[in-house]
């Protein structure tokens, strides 16, 4: 919490000055008049600015008048004095606080809608905030203060600036400007600064999460931009409002929770109302993740009163999108879908037997009339009041549902009558996506998932290289089958474990089979390291694959793979892998992969697969060879291990 200011109203201030040149002027004509002096007003006035500054001020008074105005001229000076000297006083203090005190706390750069909100939900949930704001008139930065936060006005690329707010020894840095330069010129200050001071232990990097606004930005800094520093001292991830609220939105309202994959004669669909940045990125999010064994393509009715320019943009953006998702548009006559039954009757039953519906647009007003009129013409296609769950992107452009809550019992809000009787989801697009959540806590388990995952690939393909290079391990191979069949083997030994624990255990058993120091060993071979050493779309797809575990997990209870173990998992494989293949080729084509094949070469192999983005793999999965055919096996055996994680809750 922030040492209160002394307050004074700045009011008071010309206030006080008019008074002693009042009582000056009055004490200064009764006493020359009673002298027999002429009166002298600009002399009188000079004498008056001297007495601001303490100058001949003579310490017996001629008169009352001129004795108020020297001491209110002497609470002036001492006034202004205290409140620039416990100004710097209390910063001082506050700085040499913050250097003893603050570990592990969030730095937020730029306040704005998405800094004010994300900042006020840490502080809430108990994390410590540091906001550096170089706008003193930023009208958010007095909600953070009241909320507990510290925020300093300074700039934000100085290096001072960075030492005041303890950044060597932040958890998490988060530049939330709406401006991407903005954003980017800091994050490169904060890259060089904790190169050169990091404080933090060597294995647990910084986290720089960038907002970026232009696609083209994000796309360039996560196709370019090198994250890998030796030290591991930093780890700079883009997010984006639009993309982050698609992400949370598949994940919470999956199109998978509510599609009855047994239901084979059902169509496997599901709709979008409106299009938006938002609505764009959850097509995308379909293509890569909504793919389930022994079911057609999901299909997605796109109804938009510009459907077909919708539908056409997309074909342009992404031109593969019909090899992995069935893109309908239908033209939304209007928006209380009275005046759609002019569509063809195959649309209107089609759309009455949709799984789910999600609902996009600019204005919240609009939004919630558009879903509730939805919700009429469904009910009189199926009489159903709430069975087709419809899921609500409110931009936030107003307060209006906020001010619909406000006039009911608590328990009754109307965004509770939406969901609970309606099958209604609202969703706020700032609100529900910037949040310790959603952006700090989910993004680190999803992290730390990635990373056993991709650690699980190193020991597999990439450290018997390395104990070959390096140490002249002859039986290199056989060791690392060791390893995998013993990370592998971890499930049935133990029923949770942290990652850290994982890595421990292999590099105790790597170090007894080479006889290298473990310390070497975690120089070499540790989850962070190999972990650093990826290129910022590897950790993306590392992540993808972690956030659809909950899926594959369903997909093996449904073709009855279960317990879901190693044995079983192998015999049911088959039926998965063309699935998975699936997946993986989305991804890439998202990424704007391309196929070709590789030249012996390894230079050239490594130019084209890392800059142009060449891969030699996207081809149906049965033109794979055994060797390719195998690696997404290895992704459905790692579940069991990830299904043992313990849950981190983290350092607030």
């Amino acid at each position: 919490m922030n040492a209160p200011n002394p307050k004074f109203n700045p009011i008071l201030f010309p206030l006080i000055v008019v008074l002693v040149f009042t009582f000056s002027i009055i004490g200064h004509y009764s006493y020359l008049a009673h002298e027999g002096h002429a009166f002298n007003l600009f002399g009188v006035i000079y004498a008056t600015i001297c007495f601001f500054v303490m100058h001949h001020v003579d310490p017996v008074p001629h008169n009352t008048y001129i004795l108020v105005a020297q001491y209110l001229a002497a609470l002036l000076i001492c006034t202004s004095i205290f409140s620039l000297v416990f100004a710097k006083v209390k910063k001082a203090y506050l700085v040499y606080r913050i250097g003893i005190t603050y570990r592990n706390h969030i730095v937020i750069f730029r306040l704005n809608n998405i800094g004010k909100t994300l900042a006020i939900e840490l502080l809430q949930k108990g994390y410590k905030v540091i906001v550096v704001e170089s706008d003193e008139q930023n009208p958010f930065m007095e909600a953070i203060k009241l909320n507990g936060g510290i925020v300093f006005t300074e700039k934000p690329t100085d290096y001072k600036t960075l030492k005041m707010a303890a950044v060597s020894y932040s958890r998490v840095c988060i530049l939330t400007s709406n401006r991407d330069e903005i954003n980017i010129e800091i994050a490169g200050t904060l890259a060089s600064y904790l190169l050169k001071y990091s404080g933090r232990k060597k294995g647990d990097p910084h986290k720089i999460m960038v907002h970026i606004n232009n696609t083209s930005n994000e796309n360039l800094l996560k196709d370019y931009f090198d994250i890998q520093n030796e030290d591991d001292h930093y780890d700079l991830e883009t997010f984006n409002v639009y993309e982050s609220a698609a992400k949370k939105i598949y994940d919470t309202y999956s199109p998978y929770k509510y599609i009855d994959v047994s239901d084979k004669e059902s169509e496997n669909a599901i709709a979008i109302i409106g299009f938006n940045d938002v609505a764009e990125s959850f097509i995308v999010e379909n293509m890569i993740l909504s793919h389930y064994p022994d079911k057609e393509r999901i299909r997605i009715y796109l109804v938009d009163d510009h459907a077909d320019e919708k539908f056409n943009y997309i074909s342009y953006k992404y031109p593969f999108f019909q090899e992995f998702i069935d893109l309908v548009p239908i033209k939304l006559i209007n928006g209380t879908f009275f005046g759609n039954f002019t569509w063809s009757k195959v649309h209107i039953e089609n759309l009455s037997k949709i799984k789910v519906v999600y609902v996009f647009g600019q204005k919240d007003a609009e939004i919630i009339n558009i879903s509730t009129n939805f919700r009429q013409f469904l009910y009189t296609q199926t009489l159903s009041i709430s069975q087709v769950p419809i899921i609500a992107c409110l931009p936030e452009d107003t307060g209006v549902l906020d001010l619909l809550n406000s006039n009911r019992e608590s328990g009754e809000t109307l965004s509770q009558v939406f969901s609970n009787k309606l099958n209604i989801n609202t969703y706020r697009l700032i609100t529900n996506t910037c949040t310790a959540e959603g952006l700090i806590e989910e993004s680190e388990t999803t992290q730390r998932l990635s990373k056993l995952i991709n650690f699980f690939y190193a020991i597999k393909y990439e450290f018997a290289a390395i104990l070959e290079n390096k140490w002249n391990i002859s039986n290199a191979v056989s060791i690392t089958n060791l390893l995998e069949e013993e990370l592998l083997g971890l499930p049935d030994k133990y029923e949770k474990l942290h990652e850290r624990e994982i890595e421990k255990h292999l590099l105790t058993l790597l170090s007894l089979k080479t006889n290298i120091p473990t310390s070497d060993l975690y120089d070499n071979f540790s989850i962070e390291k190999h972990w650093q050493h990826l290129s910022y779309r590897k950790k993306d797809s590392n992540k993808y694959v972690a956030r659809q575990i909950a899926t594959k997990i369903q997909m093996l209870q449904y073709i009855g793979c279960t317990p879901i173990n190693k044995q079983n998992i192998t015999t049911f494989f088959p039926r998965l892998a063309p699935i998975e293949h699936i997946r993986w080729s989305a991804e890439k084509m998202v990424f704007n992969f391309k196929y070709g094949p590789y030249p012996t070469d390894k230079n050239e192999k490594y130019l084209l697969k890392e800059v142009l983005k060449i891969h030699d793999q996207l081809v149906s999965y049965e033109k794979l060879n055994e060797f390719d055919q195998e690696k997404d096996l290895n992704l459905f055996l790692m579940i069991p291990v990830l299904s043992i994680i313990k849950t981190n809750n983290g350092t607030k």
